[in-house]
């Protein structure tokens, strides 16, 4: 049986659906709310009430399991107390309740740029959780990734929502340069799986992204040409960037495109070799412009806009 953390995030949901889908037996530690309901159809797991801030929750939830994946994180909007409670004192708690538990295999998750002398705290927090991962003394594998996308990814979605609903220039923040390695969801969760099968994974750290190296602004193109909405670019200063992000929000609707957060992902280098997935774990990923179907206009069929 596989624990869970973050079973509810993006990432969480997908990879719960497709260890379902291959017939493995999960638990999932979710915290008391809706959303347990929002699983895909189907999905058979054990969940238990809880978080990463409750090691007795932890313990229980540990019952008759084999491995854990260490999915919960803090990110956006969150203050240094709150990263360092989940991101650093959580981890902390993951590996106390395994080696108290028994459990021996954990799997990791974190952003490239992941540093515990990261000048950005949510980089600095992650960075000093993947060191207790390191040094846990469990057969651990660590994945750092580049930017995962699709589906329910809240920031490519984000961004087509913007492009659909404001036909004026799109904001950037900063001058668009900064360098990412955008994954497709469905190849981290391959790179995931093997790292459940495959023992020459253990005690190893991978850096993973697709198969090009782009600045942001021209991810931002690819998505305006999923999309079909090509705009101008307005290029902005960070703190204007995230306070017009919000105004446009207020106005049309959809989720804010930029977070302080964001912004510190944006600041630093998250690009690894082209050829790290396909060397580390056997296959070519998806350029990222074939990819965003989830993203494309849908046709209208006759009638639909007729009252």
């Amino acid at each position: 049986m596989i624990l869970i953390t973050g079973a509810t995030g993006f990432i969480g949901q997908h990879l719960v659906t497709w260890l379902s889908s291959r017939q493995h037996l999960l638990t999932c530690l979710i915290r008391p709310s809706h959303h347990e309901r929002q699983f895909a159809p189907g999905v058979n797991l054990r969940i238990v009430a809880g978080d990463v801030d409750d090691p007795p929750a932890l313990r229980l939830a540990m019952h008759d399991v084999t491995a854990v994946i260490h999915l919960a994180a803090a990110r956006n909007g969150d203050d240094d107390q709150t990263l360092e409670a989940t991101n650093v004192q959580g981890t902390q708690n993951v590996i106390e309740a395994m080696h108290e538990v028994g459990v021996t295999r954990l799997i990791a998750l974190s952003p490239i740029g992941a540093d515990t002398h990261s000048a950005y705290a949510f980089l600095r927090s992650k960075g000093l959780a993947d060191d207790l991962v390191r040094r846990s003394e469990l057969n651990y594998t660590l994945i750092q990734s580049s930017a995962v996308y699709g589906p329910g990814d809240h920031w490519t979605e984000a961004i087509a929502t913007l492009l659909r609903r404001w036909p004026f220039a799109f904001p950037i923040a900063g001058d668009g340069k900064g360098r990412l390695q955008p994954i497709a969801a469905s190849d981290l969760l391959t790179c995931l799986g093997k790292c459940l099968t495959e023992p020459q994974t253990i005690k190893a750290t991978f850096l993973v992204g697709g198969p090009q190296h782009l600045t942001y602004d021209e991810m931002i193109s690819v998505i305006m040409d999923a999309t079909r909405h090509r705009r101008r670019k307005r290029y902005l200063r960070q703190a204007s960037a995230v306070s017009y992000a919000r105004f446009l929000c207020r106005l049309i609707g959809g989720k804010p495109i930029y977070a302080p957060a964001d912004l510190d992902l944006l600041a630093v280098d998250r690009t690894t070799t082209l050829d790290a997935v396909a060397y580390q774990f056997g296959f070519s990923p998806v350029r990222m412009a074939n990819a965003l179907d989830y993203l494309k206009p849908r046709p209208r069929h006759r009638g639909q806009d007729q009252r």
